[in-house]
């Protein structure tokens, strides 16, 4: 790749990590392209930095600039697509200049470790390799699956072999043939993707083919392949991919979470021969730094990954997907609040490629994008495999017997499906034994004493914690305002209802999901292990078992609690809740079995419920777009939100009011505010907002900008943060 150079040979341009809005300039003695990282000076201290592609001010005084202390990269470790994409970033989400070009980069080579691939073993074919036909291989099929896939690509790592199934001593068998050379070494060049399947590509039915079709011939073009639960998503992405490999091009593939990150990588690594990486929080930082390396070097033919894999180099980048594209997950909550689906739609069109958004519940901006013609509209209505859609049932609890908010209703269908022999899957989005710690006297409640939250009683430890801040006090046995000993656990999680199913259905076993029990990627594989055995089982988790998982044996869903996000003050509370209750019944009767699901509310009359019930989710979705529409929110209008948080509620309150004071000096916006966040004291710090409005994306950033310029981002014990189009308001 052809580096572009700074034109000054005395100075470059840093994105140095801190509060600054542009690159620092520092003095160099020799010209550094950009993309490679540095470590220069910065106040008493060392940093890595990585050199960007902007002139250094002219007007700077050479003898005060600081020299460079070190040159870390003699080629660029950031392509300049990456670079590219990353200022876009720092323009558009207004954070830390800096922050973009340093996410890019995994956690080691961020702390200025060398940028090289290390030494392994590789498979390198002979002149007598590249001869012969692997079919004369007779004896064996793994010999001549090996011969295949190195006459394909020249040479590949054995990690690459060993994880599909293959043996040293198959390949030592080989090279004593003379058909191949095992050499331990560093290797960086690229290997060209080949499409070679391991295992033949599923039939797909019409809508499945027209929509393959589609993205196929396309350039930049962004689709929603919008399918109901179990239409066969997956196989139109896999078939895709297959296309863009087969033309020597490389795929991006990112999902809402780690939790999905075995289904998907296992159903990958099983369809084809070329190399998958992944990228996620859950590893160590020398796994993330070896994939991430591995993708830089074109060694990944496909790099699967969660949020911040978008901005991994990837050489002949093809075609990007993401799956579940409405999941918040898919947006980062702090720091550089980026939504990562958005800047893989930039990065699709930087590169001019195809980028597929998939989902059978799509978020309001994506669906309204595609109405609008913005984005190519790709629907699959029928279940893959001529699976029927479950029946849908609501559960009046005011008229039902209830043991913990289990009806009576629901446990009679639980005991008639596992007596059929099958699996059911129950939802209840609360982790921890019991959501509050009760005083059956007067009433009081265990409250957190640095948020305004109560705190859950977790069983296991007997110990109440915070779910937001993270603080922890064992119980109280007597009452703080009337001393009564009358207090118990309220309320039900995952943890008592796992403890309720044991006793009510003592023959089969429990498989629990949550952050307590699967909280690490081999703990959450442990408990899909467990979904996979033989015989009758319940399920019961939260919102992780939500998202794309294919229990095949479930045919009875049941929603424990639906009524949270009913009244909720948040923004987009009711999409979430629609896409949640959507999603949760898709797990039901994906098999050869007709599925049920059953939904407990105290509020079976609320309209949002009908066309939920009907599998009508774009009705549902139509009469959301039409109250953002009344209101100018988005999609019809665009949304940023400033927060503050001080320990000192009145000058949190009192710096949004300044602000206030200024935004509204442009009459392109609209400002909500100063008021208390949904969740008004966090960690012991008072927390306000003011929410701004505007009808066009332009006049909200120009309104923006000058406020890091005006409004130092701590002053007076008070720090603050842009977020351009929250995920809520919580």
């Amino acid at each position: 790749m052809t580096s572009l150079l700074i034109e000054s040979p005395d100075t470059i341009c840093v994105a140095v990590p801190g509060p600054f809005s542009t690159p620092l300039t520092y003095a160099c003695s020799k010209p550094v392209a950009p993309g490679c990282r540095v470590e220069v000076p910065l106040g008493k201290r060392s940093v890595i930095g990585v050199v960007v592609e902007q002139r250094p001010d002219e007007q700077l005084d050479m003898a005060k600039l600081r020299a460079v202390e070190r040159i870390l990269d003699d080629t660029p470790v950031l392509p300049t697509d990456i670079l590219a994409l990353a200022e876009w970033m720092s323009r558009y989400y207004l954070h830390e200049f800096a922050s973009p070009y340093l996410l890019a980069l995994p956690g080691l080579l961020r702390k200025g470790e060398a940028a090289t691939l290390p030494t392994e073993t590789w498979l390198n074919l002979t002149v007598a390799g590249e001869a012969i036909d692997p079919a004369q291989l007779k004896r064996s099929t793994q010999h001549q699956a090996i011969m295949t896939q190195l006459q394909q690509s020249g040479r590949l790592p054995w990690s690459h072999l060993r994880a599909q199934g293959f043996t040293r001593p198959q390949a030592q068998a080989l090279e004593k043939k003379q058909l191949l050379s095992l050499d331990e070494t560093c290797d960086n060049d690229p290997i060209p993707p080949t499409g070679q399947l391991a295992e033949p590509s599923l039939t797909l039915n019409d809508e499945q083919s027209a929509a393959l079709d589609q993205v196929s011939e396309a350039r930049f073009a962004p689709f929603l392949l919008e399918g109901i639960t179990g239409s066969g998503k997956t196989e139109v992405y896999l078939q895709a991919i297959e296309r863009c490999l087969s033309r020597g091009h490389r795929a991006l593939v990112l999902i809402p979470e780690i939790g999905l990150t075995p289904q998907t990588v296992a159903r990958f690594e099983r369809r084809f021969r070329d190399r998958c990486v992944i990228l996620h929080s859950g590893l160590t930082d020398k796994q993330r730094t070896l994939a991430w390396l591995q993708a830089n070097h074109g060694q990944a033919a496909i790099v699967i990954g969660t949020r911040s894999a978008v901005l991994t180099p990837i050489p002949d980048l093809g075609l990007i997907v993401i799956d579940e594209e409405h999941d918040a997950s898919f947006k980062q909550q702090d720091t550089l609040r980026y939504q990562a689906r958005d800047v893989a739609l930039k990065r699709a069109q930087l590169a001019d490629i195809p980028i597929i958004l998939g989902t059978a519940t799509p978020s309001l901006e994506t669906l309204h994008n595609a109405l609008t013609g913005r984005f190519g509209h790709l629907q699959l209505k029928e279940r893959a495999g001529g699976a029927r859609l479950p029946t849908i049932e609501l559960i009046d609890m005011r008229r039902q017997q209830q043991q913990h908010g289990l009806s009576e209703r629901l446990l009679i269908r639980i005991r008639e499906h596992l007596n059929d022999g099958n699996q059911v899957l129950l939802f209840l989005n609360r982790r921890g034994f019991a959501p509050s710690w009760f005083c059956h006297s007067c009433g009081w409640i265990a409250d957190c004493v640095f948020c305004d939250a109560h705190l859950t009683y977790h069983h296991h430890g007997h110990i109440n914690i915070c779910h937001h801040c993270g603080h922890r006090e064992p119980p109280p046995t007597v009452c703080p305002d009337c001393h009564s000993r009358d207090l118990s656990a309220m309320g039900t999680g995952t943890e008592r209802a796992e403890q309720l199913l044991e006793s009510a259905f003592a023959d089969v076993p429990i498989i629990r999901f949550d952050r307590d029990v699967a909280s690490t990627r081999l703990k959450f594989e442990q408990q899909l292990e467990k979904t996979a055995e033989d015989g009758p089982a319940i399920i019961v988790g939260t919102q992780m078992l939500a998202k794309g998982h294919h229990f095949h044996r479930v045919t009875l869903v049941g929603v424990w609690d639906s009524d949270g996000g009913l009244f909720s003050a948040d923004l987009r509370a009711k999409e979430r809740m629609g896409q949640l209750l959507t999603q949760v019944a898709g797990r039901s009767g994906r098999g050869e079995r007709t599925g049920e699901v059953l939904i407990q509310t105290y509020y079976p009359d609320n309209p949002i419920f009908q066309p939920l019930t009907e599998h009508d989710y774009r009705s549902f979705a139509f009469s959301l777009l039409e109250e953002r529409r009344k209101t100018r929110l988005p999609p019809f209008g665009f949304v940023a939100v400033v927060r503050a948080d001080s320990a000192f509620a009145e000058r949190a309150e009192e710096l949004l009011a300044t602000m206030t004071s200024y935004l509204l000096e442009h009459h392109a916006v609209r400002v909500l505010g100063p008021l208390p966040a949904l969740l008004s004291r966090r960690a012991g710090k008072h927390r306000f907002m003011l929410i701004i409005q505007a009808d066009r994306r332009s006049a909200l950033h120009e309104a923006l900008v000058p406020l890091h310029r005006h409004y130092p981002r701590q002053t007076r014990q008070v720090s603050w943060h842009i977020d351009i189009d929250p995920a809520d308001l919580a």
